[in-house]
């Protein structure tokens, strides 16, 4: 497989996105990144010194649905007349549509938040849509789907935790295009999502599962998201298997003495936090309450409408 790595600018405290142009029959690009005149005019020169044009793309293959990843990918098509791949999981965000309104006010209702804080993160949300074009039309990734690559072939595997439709893609000889299921500097936070009936699902459960996918894979390169690419990918996992263990110990040791809301814990492991870090700390701690909760180690009960945890 014949891969190269365009990093493109983002206006994110993230920082750059890798997208990826993969030569061969049909000629892919993973990943677009985001909607702004800088990000396409890095992308037309990362393909241009490829010594291919924009217009030769015949596939996208997108990761996951984040602004970040997607924000330009209606905008390929169109210049390309390229096919658009995404799972089905992250269809609603690709669109435009990340939340229902009614399903995160539940949250941070029971979370012990006040409504001016849903009205500044629906504000901040609205605001990031600027760097997307919604995408009408996608075709479906499923998992473990064989995709051509000239005489080669990638293997899509449904990847979920970071974004609950995210997908990775496998090559037969050891390499694995990771999107944000693996980063070197950071771990990926599986932020808050929820079902089309409204019920939260358990995102971080969900990603440690994929993490352990990865182990069974014995990958030996994985080119993310972000960052440079990882020589030893099944490290990188254990060591976020790891972070995530020793940091739900951590949260358990917070709400082993009295029940709390999740809004009370967030405040004693986080000072000082805007509203969007803190929809993330919101994210990182209730899915370390979720894997207590998988261990049965978790009582949940409902007092005036919000939820407490306590440690058994």
């Amino acid at each position: 497989m014949h891969l190269h790595r365009l990093e493109l600018p983002t206006p994110f405290p993230v920082g750059p996105v890798n997208v990826y142009l993969l030569t061969g029959d049909p000629l892919t690009l993973v990943d677009a990144g985001p909607k702004t005149a800088e990000a396409q005019a890095a992308l037309e020169r990362g393909v241009a010194a490829a010594g291919v044009r924009l217009e030769d793309i015949r596939r996208v293959l997108l990761t996951h649905g984040h602004i970040d990843h997607v924000g330009n990918a209606a905008w390929v098509a169109q210049r390309s007349g390229a096919e658009v791949f995404l799972h089905e999981g992250d269809r609603a965000k690709a669109s435009g549509q990340r939340w229902r309104e009614e399903h995160l006010k539940t949250f941070v209702t029971q979370a012990g938040l006040q409504h001016n804080f849903l009205e500044s993160i629906g504000g901040q949300i609205q605001s990031l849509r600027q760097y997307l074009d919604p995408l009408s039309k996608v075709s479906p990734l499923t998992d473990g789907e064989h995709l051509p690559l000239g005489g080669e072939r990638l293997r899509a595997l449904h990847t979920p935790g970071h974004s609950n439709g995210h997908v990775s893609f496998y090559h037969e000889d050891g390499v694995l295009i990771a999107g944000d299921l693996l980063l070197e500097a950071v771990s990926p936070n599986p932020i808050v999502e929820f079902s089309h009936n409204g019920k939260r699902i358990p995102t971080l459960p969900l990603y440690l599962q994929s993490l352990r996918r990865v182990l069974l894979l014995n990958c030996e390169m994985a080119h993310p998201g972000h960052g440079g690419p990882l020589a030893n990918p099944s490290a990188r996992a254990r060591e976020l298997i790891a972070h995530h263990e020793q940091r739900k110990e951590e949260i358990a040791a917070a709400v082993r003495r009295t029940p709390k809301t999740l809004a009370a814990i967030c405040g004693e492991l986080y000072q000082n936090l805007d509203d969007l870090n803190l929809m993330l700390a919101l994210s990182e701690v209730v899915g370390h309450l979720d894997l207590l909760a998988e261990e049965k180690r978790l009582a949940i009960t409902r007092k005036k409408g919000l939820l407490h945890y306590k440690v058994k």
